[in-house]
């Protein structure tokens, strides 16, 4: 456990998967194709919270949808890269480029494309819903399901874990 809280007080950066993550899973399609989503605000609470704190978040997602790129602009994310299939590429290219390393990151997913980058980062979590293949290559999973708060349940074990609120 102490190893476990070591890993937590070091972490700069969190990436966040959105299907499943920020989102329930669900996928919403209007009668035009367009492509509907549900996002929790306190994840959206949580993001802005973990970059007052000077922690990075970036986003990376298979999918591509404009409300991604809205919502997450809207909140300030630097860090938004969609339709990549290659996460555990990209997210060496995000540490390589913020100048920090591997364990310094956390990253929250919830499906077999995760893997990866689960097996790579310091510190990999997942959603209680998710992927049983995510769960075995997780150190933390959360209570919370994705979309009903397991990024703001993340954000804030970081911040009390590094002593920058007190829940």
């Amino acid at each position: 456990m102490e190893d476990l809280r070591q890993i937590i007080k070091n972490i700069r950066l969190i990436v966040l998967d959105v299907d499943g993550v920020l989102t329930d899973g669900s996928l919403f399609y209007s009668k035009d194709g367009e492509h509907i989503k549900r996002f929790n605000v306190r994840d959206g609470q949580g993001i802005k919270l973990a970059q007052a704190y000077k922690i990075e978040i970036a986003i990376i997602s298979a999918r591509e949808c404009e409300i991604v790129k809205n919502r997450f602009n809207e909140l300030g994310v630097k860090h938004i890269y969609q339709h990549c299939y290659d996460k555990a590429k990209k997210i060496k290219e995000i540490v390589s480029e913020l100048n920090i390393s591997l364990n310094e990151a956390a990253y929250i997913g919830d499906d077999i494309l995760d893997v990866p980058v689960l097996e790579i980062v310091g510190l990999p979590v997942c959603p209680n819903d998710a992927h049983p293949s995510a769960q075995l290559k997780s150190k933390i999973i959360t209570q919370t399901k994705g979309g009903i708060g397991c990024v703001r349940e993340l954000i804030d074990l970081i911040l009390e874990e590094q002593g920058k609120i007190t829940l």
